[in-house]
């Protein structure tokens, strides 16, 4: 593999909207690693959140292919550190980055997507009617065990995109996980793969607490 220094010469190139859909038409993997709240606000369509304030090495090891080529869409200054992280967990193959970010996208909203939200207000007056909606905690094994939401069923991001196949894609799905930098990673991947109708549940498992929402501890087995 090629040093690291050659790595940013060659993976920090500037790309327009243009090029950015021509690659990504191509089979290009696009990486939005801006906040999860700011993912949710607007996006680059065909996007995956991982966020370089959370985990973002271990996400990108587990989720991105070395095979295709990644394009980054990052905050204005913060595209050398996304792309230098990536460079030190052995991915060489970026072609570069979004060049202004979304505001390159002000002038075609047909590439912008959304995430719907509901607090965990919300959730709990849907719960309340007696018709709960279908909610996926994407959490680890050891977080679930130690405590979930009564309604909900297991589905780790960990297991993304495998463990997806048993689920209903006309579905609509109330995603969360513990304060909401995964859930919007499980969002955006779901999103890939052919589901339209997600919901982030804003703050997550931290809100619900909060809120005072029925948390069980049995084991239920994974979806």
């Amino acid at each position: 593999r090629p040093d690291l220094e050659a790595t940013l010469k060659t993976s920090l190139r500037a790309l327009s909207v243009d090029e950015v859909v021509l690659l990504k038409n191509q089979g290009a993997q696009l990486v939005d690693v801006r906040e999860a709240a700011d993912f949710e606000g607007a996006h680059f369509a065909g996007a995956i959140n991982i966020g370089l304030q959370g985990k973002y090495a271990t996400w990108c090891g587990s989720i991105l292919s070395h095979e295709q080529p990644i394009i980054v869409v990052a905050e204005a200054g913060n595209e050398e550190e996304a792309v230098m992280r990536l460079g030190r967990i052995g991915f060489d193959n970026v072609s570069g980055y979004l060049r202004d970010s979304m505001a390159a996208l002000e002038s075609r909203p047909e590439l912008v997507q959304k995430v719907p939200r509901i607090t965990a207000p919300a959730l709990a007056e849907q719960l309340a009617e007696g018709q709960p909606p279908f909610i996926l905690d994407v959490r680890s094994e050891n977080e679930w065990k130690a405590g979930h939401l009564k309604e909900a069923t297991f589905l780790p991001l960990d297991g993304f995109p495998e463990n997806l196949k048993n689920l209903d894609r006309e579905t609509p799905y109330l995603i969360h996980c513990g304060g909401g930098y995964r859930s919007m990673t499980a969002i955006s991947i779901m999103k890939l793969n052919g589901f339209e109708t997600l919901i982030n549940v804003y703050e997550g498992f931290g809100a619900m607490q909060r809120l005072g929402l029925e948390i069980v501890t049995e084991e239920v087995a994974v979806s």
